[in-house]
């Protein structure tokens, strides 16, 4: 898993776009105009400045998953839609076929479509816990340049899939 976080990390860092840039600058120049404002009060009133220091800290831990977070929503926005899932009991496999989208304000390069097949209960609280440990889990990767408007086609295979009981399944898409 540890594995798995380090490579999205490296990915993303290589396919820095205009608009990471811009935000990632301008949390640089609002930590300086806080650390700036921070020194200039220090003497004067030291409970504010310590308690801007403090912003300055937690924002330095929050704000890049949050930028991150945004941009994945708007400028890397990608729309995965599952058109068929078939449980082929001859082979014992479970296939995805589906698409992604580019809803984005970006060609992508790279693709990342995860999929997890989780156990369903009537009960509400247990499928969040089954939700965190699947009963499968598998990522692939498309090298394809997808511009903005285009569609790519992707397809899952789980081998060996014996569960015979309800399960659901979720895909996920992360483009850069």
């Amino acid at each position: 898993m540890l594995e798995t976080i380090k490579q999205n990390y490296i990915d993303y860092i290589h396919a820095l776009t205009l608009y990471d840039y811009a935000a990632f600058g301008w949390l640089l120049f609002l930590f300086l105009i806080i650390l700036t404002l921070t020194v200039l009060l220090g003497r004067r009133k030291p409970t504010l400045a310590i308690s801007l220091i403090m912003i300055v800290i937690f924002l330095m831990f929050i704000a890049p998953f949050g930028i991150k977070y945004f941009l994945d929503k708007t400028v890397r926005k990608v729309d995965v839609v599952t058109e068929k899932i078939t449980k082929l009991h001859f082979a014992s496999s479970l296939i995805i076929t589906g698409y992604l989208q580019n809803k984005g304000k970006v060609p992508y390069h790279t693709c990342r479509i995860n999929a997890k097949v989780f156990k369903i209960t009537d009960n509400k609280y247990k499928n969040i816990v089954l939700s965190l440990k699947p009963l499968r889990n598998k990522t692939i990767l498309l090298d394809k340049n997808i511009t903005q408007g285009e569609k790519a086609v992707f397809k899952i295979v789980f081998e060996h899939f014996t569960y015979s009981k309800e399960y659901n399944v979720s895909v996920s898409g992360e483009c850069y």
